[in-house]
């Protein structure tokens, strides 16, 4: 976790997720919170304490681990996960959404799909665009 004097920032693998600021004081509260489960999780060689630890000694909680917490106190990140996944696919190419996600470009077309996006409409408004600007106006 990272925090500016207006901005908080949470470290998800090499990406950065800005928090909004009510949440934040949230996680600053929780930073603070010396969270030991045993001798194995405990701070390793100067790498900074994780704010989720996980079982594995100097490893962050797995997504599946940290899921399962959320579910147990009533928050179900499904819904929220395939509603901005279905979101980011209608407003990106399938071959951006694959590379941006890390996932294969199959599984990126059938979230485009999903999100019954198709990319030859914006072609040929674009080219309807393009051909309108070229021509000199009429009077």
């Amino acid at each position: 976790m990272a925090a500016t004097t207006e901005k908080t920032s949470l470290r998800l693998g090499q990406s950065r997720l800005w928090i909004p600021p009510r949440p934040a004081e949230f996680l600053h509260q929780l930073a603070g919170v010396p969270y030991q489960r045993s001798a194995l999780t405990r701070n390793l060689a100067g790498r900074p304490p994780w704010l989720f630890p996980g079982v594995v000694p100097g490893r962050p909680l797995s997504r599946k681990a940290f899921n399962d917490r959320l579910t147990r106190q009533g928050i179900h990140t499904g819904p929220a996960r395939t509603a901005a996944l279905i979101a980011l696919a209608a407003g990106l190419p399938a071959p951006v959404l694959a590379d941006l996600l890390d996932c294969h470009i199959h599984t990126a077309l059938k979230w485009a799909r999903h999100a019954q996006r198709d990319r030859s409409t914006y072609v040929s408004v674009r080219a309807t665009d393009l051909t309108a600007a070229t021509q000199p106006a009429r009077s």
